[in-house]
């Protein structure tokens, strides 16, 4: 029971993480651990648009794992240029965390590794949607976190292309909802 304790309060860890979104009412900036359930969530409701090939319980036990790396690593806004850095950094702290939790260390960083890696069809659909959730909150926050690092239209088209090669009927959506940003002066014009 240590063990699973001592896990288990590592993990509580990711609550502090703070994320550059705001929740949808506005109030506070999210936290990983919120993200990462809001995206399993997510990939359920989903369920109907995701091609039935995709494993959906394995793609959701991807999504709850994807950011513990953030426990030391913190997070970075997707428009930031700090990415090799972010990425070697959780890196190591998988490693460390894999050897530290036995099977659920290994599961996770498996899980983590085939995240990042991006070559299963599960691990592009947890990114389509993760990269969707940000988008949905700066609608409902009236482009918020977009006005506060100053993105334009074009960083958010180009962040979001993967979700075109998955989706286009999702990423047609996201294009109109983009020019509504725009004419509503959420998002820069350029």
């Amino acid at each position: 029971m240590r063990r699973i304790q001592n896990l288990l309060v590592e993990l509580d860890k990711l609550k502090s993480v703070y994320r550059r979104a705001y929740l949808a009412d506005g109030s506070r900036n999210e936290n990983s651990a919120e993200h990462s359930w809001h995206l399993a969530v997510a990939l359920m409701a989903f369920r109907e648009v995701i091609p039935e090939s995709v494993n959906i319980d394995h793609a959701i036990q991807m999504a709850l794992v994807h950011d513990i790396c953030e426990i030391r690593a913190g997070d970075v806004s997707i428009f930031d240029s700090e990415g090799a850095e972010q990425s070697e950094a959780e890196g190591e702290f998988m490693s460390a965390f894999k050897g530290r939790h036995g099977s659920f260390g290994q599961t996770a960083a498996d899980l983590w590794h085939e995240f990042e890696r991006q070559e299963s069809t599960e691990s592009k659909w947890v990114k389509v949607v993760a990269r969707f959730l940000p988008f949905i909150l700066n609608l409902a926050t009236q482009g918020r976190t977009w006005k506060e690092q100053g993105i334009c239209r074009s960083q958010v088209l180009s962040i979001n292309k993967g979700i075109h090669d998955a989706s286009p009927e999702l990423f047609e959506w996201m294009e109109c909802e983009i020019e509504v940003a725009v004419q509503s002066g959420w998002l820069i014009d350029a």
